[in-house]
This record gives structure tokens, C-alpha cells and sequence, in this order.
């Protein structure tokens, strides 16, 4: 019986306090947060360019991201551009030094295919 002793105002208190919640929201009361406001998003023309408001400002990350990631790709496309014409003009030069350990043993080959085929 000592266990509902204590159980008893525990439930008071949160029927209380239930009732305080309902009656803030009924009534229409002042909220514990303040509201927020969202910053102006920028919508995108079909400009070539973004203005300069697309490229500042919190709402704009997008647009800011994809500008890093085309400049990025830029740079990637012009690496590989230089490397493409490195390998196509005949310059690269290629030296194979450790033949031995490219032999091919081909009983371990032919052992292993049997093997693998059961």
C-alpha cells in the first residue's frame, strides 16, 4: 500500500500540469520560443551566370555549391586533358622491372580451376 502512497499525488501533479499545457494553448498564450524567419531563397533563371545575390547569403548554399563543384569539375576535365594528351603523344615511357613476379605459374592455375569447378 506504500508503493499507491506516492503514486497518488505524482498523478495529481501531472494532471495539473497537463491541464496549465492545455490551457496555454487554448487561450492562445505567448509561446516559449520566439518564431523564425526564413532567409529569402533565390530562384534560378535560366541565365548563363547567377547574379551576385545567388552567390551570398545563408538561403543560397546551393548555388554556391554547385559553382564549387562546376569549377572543381573544370579542373578535373583540364588534368585529365593534360594527362590524355601525355599518353596519346608517345612520350610516356613504361619499364617493366619485376617480370619474375608477373610469371604465371600454371599448375597453381590449372589447380585452382579444378578445384574451384567441384
Amino acid at each position: 500500500m506504500k508503493e499507491s502512497r506516492g503514486l497518488r499525488p505524482m498523478l495529481a501533479l501531472n494532471a495539473v500540469l497537463t491541464a496549465g499545457l492545455l490551457w496555454t494553448i487554448v487561450m492562445g498564450g505567448p509561446t516559449i520560443l520566439p518564431a523564425a524567419d526564413a532567409a529569402p531563397q533565390y530562384r534560378s533563371t535560366r541565365a548563363s551566370t547567377p547574379p551576385s545575390e545567388a552567390v551570398t547569403g545563408v538561403g543560397n548554399a546551393p548555388a554556391r555549391q554547385r559553382d564549387r563543384m562546376i569549377k572543381s569539375l573544370d579542373a578535373i576535365e583540364k588534368r585529365l586533358a593534360a594527362v590524355e594528351q601525355k599518353l596519346t603523344s608517345g612520350s610516356t615511357k613504361v619499364q617493366v622491372s619485376n617480370l619474375q613476379d608477373l610469371a604465371i605459374d600454371y599448375d597453381r592455375l590449372a589447380t585452382a580451376i579444378r578445384d574451384g569447378q567441384r
